[in-house]
């Protein structure tokens, strides 16, 4: 069966790839400021998940939408790319890294252990699903940090979103609908494949459960935090996040 590719922009070159995967209601454009400062060095592909920008389709199943990103990635002749995902879609990103060919994952600021937020999206699930959703959903706006940035780069951040309760639904199925338990299985199940460097980059404070989970679970991987940045971490500082993923690449596989 044909796997239909994503919507992306893709900055060309014969250069080592890296793949951005941005967050839940953004787009591929959130990006560009980061684009902007590695296209010169990089190949930089930046997909819209399912239901977001130029990409129709569900986000339900996550593993299908990992085939989609890699339809993307194949249909742009890349190759091993280093894959930058943010909030949810740093899941897609280390899910990718899990069954697919890639240099090195990029999480940005998502954590791993998915029992405490998906018990809060059970508890507030009659609400998300009911004409009271954006005041249910208003605290996940809040927690995504956009009002940290500077008002320029707030307003072009604002311009990517699109909060649709229909599109929060789809990509949230499963942490609505299923057992943390069985999602937390699954997901230790992939990070066990997951072999290559691993960066989890967050501007907030990380727990030791956190940081123990993802140390015990993939060999490679390393736990950064800049503190006061918050959850947009790379946009609140981009200069910083692009040479820090400049790094990150030449050390996972150097030019």
């Amino acid at each position: 069966m044909t796997v239909e590719p994503l919507a992306a922009l893709d900055s060309g070159g014969d250069l080592p790839a890296i793949l951005f995967v941005h967050g839940l209601t953004f787009a591929k454009e959130t990006w560009d400021p980061i684009l902007a400062r590695l296209a010169d060095r990089f190949r930089c592909l930046a997909v819209d998940l399912p239901g977001h920008g130029g990409s129709g389709g569900s986000g339900a199943d996550a593993l299908e939408v990992v085939d989609r990103i890699h339809a993307t990635v194949v249909a742009h002749d890349v190759v091993r790319p280093v894959v930058v995902g943010h909030s949810f879609g740093a899941l897609h990103a280390t899910f990718y890294a899990a069954a697919h060919d890639a240099a090195g994952v990029v999480n940005v600021d998502q954590s791993l252990l998915v029992g405490p937020f998906m018990g809060l999206v059970q508890q507030l699930a009659p609400a998300l699903r009911g004409p009271d959703f954006a005041a249910a959903f208003a605290p996940f706006v809040a927690s995504i940090g956009v009002g940290q940035l500077p008002e320029s780069e707030r307003q072009r951040v604002l311009g990517t979103q699109r909060i649709d309760q229909q599109l929060v639904l789809d990509h949230w199925s499963r942490p609505l609908n299923d057992s943390p338990a069985d999602v937390q299985a699954e997901i230790d199940g992939l990070l066990a494949r997951v072999t290559v460097p691993y960066l989890w980059l967050t501007g907030n404070a990380v727990g030791e459960a956190d940081k123990d989970h993802l140390m015990a679970q993939v060999p490679r991987a390393r736990v950064e935090t800049w503190p006061g940045l918050g959850h947009m971490v790379h946009l609140a500082n981009p200069d910083r996040f692009a040479e820090r993923v400049q790094a990150f690449a030449y050390a996972a596989d150097p030019p």
